[in-house]
């Protein structure tokens, strides 16, 4: 009987312990999110969010940049994403992943800065050889642990840029509705 106290009363504990990581995904959600630069000028990108407000996805028109030998050719995005934060919770940036196409004799260069308003945060640089279609995700959560003030709602802010240098194009682009674009993943937690 003993064992069995000790045993409820353990798993309790943890449960506690690891229910705030887990809270109730209706209160922290992705309310909008804003667009600008060379590489998505007004109209030029779709802004969609699931439904629990937990997923944001940005599909681009305009997200190319162009080389020819003789120069390189570099394009931005700057994303502001508004987050609703209920009081007594902070949230921070899991992951991102981006898709798009590199031509060949092409060399792309992505990178992306991800942080809150007011704040630094973790920089992605990934060199892509081109004449391929090209995944890649940055895993926030493994690197850095960058997290929001406590309780309200804040901005998040990503500067993403494509540079192309050889002979060709490199994009961020939207071509295929249901694998294109940015997928970003939130987690939160109780403040401490």
């Amino acid at each position: 009987m003993k064992f069995l106290k000790t045993f409820f009363a353990t798993v309790a504990l943890i449960a506690a312990s690891v229910g705030p990581a887990f809270a109730d995904t209706t209160s922290v959600q992705i309310i909008d999110a804003v667009y600008g630069g060379n590489g998505c000028p007004e109209n030029s990108a779709a802004v969609g969010i699931s439904p629990d407000g937990q997923e944001l996805t940005i599909l681009f028109d305009s997200f190319i940049a162009l080389a020819n030998n003789q120069a390189q050719s570099r394009k931005s995005c700057n994303l502001n994403i508004g987050i609703r934060v209920p009081q007594g919770f902070q949230i921070s940036l899991y992951d991102a992943d981006y898709r798009g196409y590199v031509a060949a004799a092409t060399t792309g260069t992505l990178r992306a800065e991800y942080f809150f308003a007011g704040s630094r945060g973790p920089v992605f640089t990934r060199t892509l050889i081109g004449g391929t279609d090209y995944f890649v995700r940055d895993s926030l959560a493994t690197v850095a642990n960058v997290w929001s003030a406590c309780g309200d709602s804040v901005n998040m802010r990503v500067n993403a840029s494509m540079r192309a240098s050889g002979v060709g194009m490199a994009t961020v682009d939207s071509f295929d509705l249901a694998h294109r674009g940015l997928v970003y993943h939130l987690r939160y937690r109780r403040c401490v």
